[in-house]
């Protein structure tokens, strides 16, 4: 199903695609910005009032060309705002499904490389492999280097400058939907990763309930675009990867999310309330919120069948045969 509804007609010139460098978009959403700064200050204690300055509206736009969607003008977080977001309890979870579907395609003996490794949870799922992260968190390669994982502050295209096709596997999870340059970056990794072997990308699913969940983290300054699984197809077709499998995580790691989402949908239908799709911060929606927590535990509850919930979880593994 998708998510991503155009607010208007037609393609008209906005903002420039981080993938296609094309103008060719259709504007979905406009963004209050001050609802944004709101919701990161409420809810994560974090000021991002200063990477908006002099901005008021962000847009989200749409490039039916490649399925992407993106934020316009393109504000990214920089260090200092990454550093107050890892310090927030739960921003680096040990554990994520995307981790095990992509271990599946490490095979033993593998020099892997993984691009912006930050906590450095997925070697614990390939032992059987020889593995390399680049990660620029001072905090994080020493102590990756405590548990006896080497961690390089190395930026991913300087490095496959030097290291070219040096990896079986090469693998970034979380990270593509933050990077100004994505197109580049696939590339970097392409050049690091030897014929026939894998690259492996992570991101958000735009196609699934992360979409029209309000949440403040999958708006710019933190995710900058947004990833179909048409998107993948047109990154095999533009680098002629030789081959793609697409894997999803599973509704299991979100139920509670996904039903706080679908309880508060529908106590503003209720109440005849109209809430913004992509981030609404109003005082309305976290009263609404207080009131979905319960229902969105009944829900849970009465849960019977897989067909009670969508098969589409969180992310998308993308898996490519360079």
């Amino acid at each position: 199903m998708n998510m991503i509804a155009p607010a208007s007609g037609g393609l008209h010139s906005f903002g420039r695609s981080p993938l296609t460098g094309s103008t060719d978009t259709v504007l979905v959403h406009e963004l209050d910005v001050a609802q944004i700064v709101l919701g990161y200050r409420l809810r994560l204690g974090v000021d991002v009032s200063r990477l908006f300055a002099g901005v008021s509206t962000l847009r989200l736009l749409h490039e039916p060309a490649t399925g992407l969607s993106f934020f316009d003008p393109p504000i990214l977080g920089d260090g200092a705002f990454y550093d107050e977001l890892a310090r927030h309890p739960g921003y680096y979870p040990g554990e994520r499904q995307e981790f095990a579907l992509a271990a599946a395609h490490v095979p033993p003996g593998a020099r892997v490389c993984e691009i912006g490794a930050g906590a450095c949870s997925f070697p614990a799922h390939i032992p059987h492999a020889d593995y390399v992260g680049l990660e620029f968190s001072k905090a994080a390669i020493e102590q990756a280097r405590t548990r006896g994982i080497t961690l390089l502050p190395e930026d991913v295209v300087d490095f496959a400058r030097v290291r070219g096709e040096a990896f079986d596997v090469t693998c970034a999870f979380q990270v593509l939907e933050h990077v100004r340059e994505p197109l580049a970056f696939i590339e970097a990794m392409a050049a690091l990763t030897r014929p026939g072997g894998r690259i492996i990308l992570s991101t958000p699913n735009a196609e699934a309930y992360i979409a029209r969940s309000r949440d403040v983290l999958n708006v710019a300054p933190h995710h900058h675009t947004w990833w179909t699984d048409r998107c993948w197809s047109w990154v095999a077709d533009r680098l002629g990867f030789a081959r793609l499998e697409l894997l999803h995580s599973s509704i299991d790691e979100v139920l509670m999310p996904w039903a706080r989402m679908v309880a508060a949908d529908g106590l503003a239908n209720m109440l005849g309330l109209e809430l913004h799709p992509v981030v609404d911060e109003r005082p309305i929606r976290h009263r609404i919120d207080v009131l979905a927590e319960q229902t969105a535990r009944t829900i849970v509850a009465g849960l019977r069948h897989r067909n009670d919930v969508p098969l589409l979880g969180h992310s998308t593994v993308a898996v490519f045969t360079r």
